[in-house]
């Protein structure tokens, strides 16, 4: 699914060098990043009782 992402233009400048550093696309360091947030907000609760989350 496509989607528009908006950032500032601080947000955008560092996600660009971030990339160059990294070698990689900025699509690919924002996909990561959202795996890695949504894998923070679970709960122990999640983990014991509910279907595993699977990143592919």
């Amino acid at each position: 699914m496509a989607w528009t992402l908006r950032l500032s233009e601080h947000e955008e400048a560092a996600l660009h060098a971030q990339a160059l550093l990294e070698g990689r696309s900025k699509q690919e360091i924002t996909r990561d990043a959202l795996r890695t947030y949504l894998e923070r907000q679970r709960t122990w609760a999640d983990y014991l009782f509910d279907e595993p989350v699977v990143f592919s």
